[in-house]
């Protein structure tokens, strides 16, 4: 479930430094709600309040081969029919059946074909599909269309802060569940589960003597680890033992 599939690495920029330029329904993001790197994306979008600037596709939770080819058997993402999946939104912007449609489309060459992906309509291009950096630039670069502007989720003063628990949360727990759910061996598990509980705690620490990993304010760090945190009992326990 790790976001290995990084090639496309663009940004919008509201200071005009980049040729993707903030506009309201000029870009699409394509997630799943199993993914919860995809689910920082789908919360920033709603705490900024940009659901009528940026348009929204979400994938069946369950993975399918992709081409019917019997030589293929790469299993990944699809889109499923509203009237068999309430939960999932179709692709309007391409049509496509599958995220690695999109992928191809784009010219990709890794073959990851992840979630999430901001897509630009406009240039029927992938902009990004690294979802902290997706998560930073509706935090950012999108306020002259959101209906929370003022919510700053990266703010200059704490960037350190936010940063230095970024920096645990990620790789023990974001990521840390994904090590001890695909271990290979037992003494992998064991190293990574030891990490991921201490960091836990270290969490809960924090969070015993304050409301929010960075004092007083809510930020895109409490994000980061509440995608991890909502799922932990139900999906991350469950399967991954």
């Amino acid at each position: 479930m790790q976001n290995q599939g990084l090639m496309f690495r663009d940004w919008v920029k509201a200071d005009g430094s980049t040729e993707f330029q903030p506009e309201a329904g000029r870009y699409h993001l394509y997630v799943s709600y199993a993914c919860p790197y995809a689910g920082r994306c789908l919360v920033g979008r709603a705490l900024k309040g940009l659901e009528d600037a940026i348009s929204l596709s979400i994938v069946s939770p369950v993975f399918r081969k992709t081409v019917d080819d019997p030589a293929d058997q790469h299993r990944g993402w699809w889109f499923t029919p509203r009237e068999e999946d309430e939960g999932c939104i179709p692709d309007t912007v391409l049509g496509c059946q599958t995220v690695r449609q999109i992928y191809e489309k784009c010219g990709d060459k890794l073959g990851k074909y992840s979630v999430p992906i901001l897509f630009d309509k406009k240039t029927l291009r992938i902009v990004n599909n690294e979802s902290s950096e997706i998560l930073r630039m509706f935090a950012k670069e999108f306020n002259q269309f959101a209906k929370n502007p003022t919510l700053d989720l990266y703010p200059e003063n704490l960037s350190n802060e936010i940063d230095n628990i970024n920096g645990w949360v990620t790789p023990n727990i974001n990521n840390g569940v994904y090590t001890c759910g695909f271990a290979k061996t037992q003494e992998v598990y064991n190293k990574a589960v030891t990490a991921l509980f201490d960091h836990l705690d270290k969490a809960e620490e924090i969070l015993s003597k304050q409301r929010y990993l960075c004092s007083t304010a809510f930020t895109e760090a409490d994000v980061r680890l509440f995608v991890s945190l909502v799922r932990f009992d139900s999906a991350y326990v469950t399967h991954f033992k």
